[in-house]
């Protein structure tokens, strides 16, 4: 049962509560045992379906070299910009994206291709990645392979308008995203965006 459906199911038993305490016939005598006895119970917890999916975030990403990055939770920052791992050696899964398990949207992955102090990182192999190449996700429980179906330079202004990206719609993908493009360090460093979508594979 997903969370809306808990909410809404407890909204209607409150509902259905209160409708049944005023009743005709009800005594007050009545009506405060029946409180005491369900303050006295310990509440139910809800539990999930059999069929219901199970989601979980991406730990490990296998790039198209075999090469695996640990990856790690981030959130963008207050200027709209995603906190992406100072080590070049480690991706960040945007907490905002879908997860391994849900029908639909992006699982959004980004990592730094190189640092002044780190060099040029795991992540540099994106920019010379083709359609077919093949990436493998990985979650506590459960794992994904994706094929890659396209490999695009996006101007780095214009990222947050690519829906293919950013949204939970649409059918399920792999979105992986590091710089490229020139580099201008009066302009903030790289001024493009390799976005690499990809798409899962039928088997795992």
């Amino acid at each position: 049962m997903r969370p809306s459906d808990v909410a809404a199911a407890v909204l209607a038993a409150a509902l259905l509560g209160a409708c049944s305490a005023s009743g005709a016939g009800t005594s007050a005598t009545g009506n405060q045992a029946a409180h005491v006895d369900a303050a006295a119970r310990p509440a139910a917890v809800a539990t999930p379906a059999a069929s219901q999916e199970r989601t979980e975030r991406p730990v490990s990403v296998t790039l198209p070299s075999g090469r695996v990055l640990p990856v790690d939770v981030v959130r963008t920052l207050p200027g709209g910009a995603l906190a992406i791992p100072r080590d070049i050696h480690r991706a960040g899964w945007w907490a905002g994206s879908s997860r391994l398990g849900d029908p639909f949207g992006s699982i959004v992955l980004a990592a730094h291709v190189d640092s002044f102090t780190q060099g040029v990182g795991p992540a540099a192999e994106l920019l010379s990645t083709r359609p077919g190449a093949r990436v493998h996700l990985a979650a506590r429980h459960r794992a994904q392979s994706y094929r890659v179906t396209s490999v695009r330079v996006v101007p780095r202004a214009d990222l947050r308008r690519e829906e293919v990206v950013f949204s939970a719609a649409g059918s399920r993908r792999l979105v992986l995203i590091t710089c490229g493009g020139a580099y201008d360090a009066a302009r903030g460093g790289y001024q493009d965006n390799v976005v690499v979508v990809a798409r899962p594979t039928r088997h795992s």
